[in-house]
């Protein structure tokens, strides 16, 4: 099973070695990027993360950051301490890159679907060339199956699936038959 437990101890496995990114996807569409956050604050104390969304307007919506108390929208960069770790949001938009700054801990790009459907080689070039970031986390919200992640494999090391089967088996099924058209 591509359960919980299962993500959490790839992710760890991959906190600890030497891997520069990572690729979590499954049908849990609103917690892969929450479990991160959770091991980030678990295991380090004031790390810079760097968290890149589709839109700035996402980031105070539940389902992205708003979870963690984030009522206002940041300006790209803006530093907003969470937990025990420090975020710098910016979006797919490339103005907002040049603001948030060049050095991190962590990235987390969320959702990886609306770069795969755009600019991801941009989006990717920048996170891995431009930017000096020791772990990347690129992250799905829904597992389309017009994407195919091995056009991108060369940015990630390594490919965790986070799937709801387990914890919610009527949300999983309703994830799959969207991702898969039959509804």
């Amino acid at each position: 099973m591509n359960g919980k437990e299962q993500a959490i101890e790839q992710i760890t496995e991959f906190l600890k070695s030497d891997e520069k990114a990572i690729i979590l996807t499954g049908t849990h569409q609103y917690k892969k990027h929450k479990l991160i956050m959770a091991l980030l604050n678990k295991y380090y104390k004031n790390a810079k993360i760097l968290f890149r969304v589709n839109g700035m307007d996402n980031i105070t919506n539940e389902e992205f950051a708003g979870f963690v108390g984030i009522k206002k929208t940041p300006k790209s960069g803006e530093w907003i301490k969470v937990s025990n770790n420090y975020y710098a949001f910016d979006s797919l938009n490339r103005t907002t890159w040049r603001r948030s700054g060049n050095k991190f801990d962590f990235a987390i790009l969320y959702p990886i679907d609306s770069a795969i459907r755009g600019n991801i080689n941009d989006v990717l070039e920048d996170l891995t060339k431009y930017k000096d970031i020791r772990k990347l986390f690129l992250v799905s919200w829904t597992d389309n199956k017009s994407y195919d992640y091995a056009t991108i494999s060369k940015y990630y090391d390594r490919h965790v699936i986070y799937d709801a089967e387990e914890e919610e088996p009527a949300y999983h099924k309703r994830v799959s038959d969207m991702v898969n058209n039959r509804f």
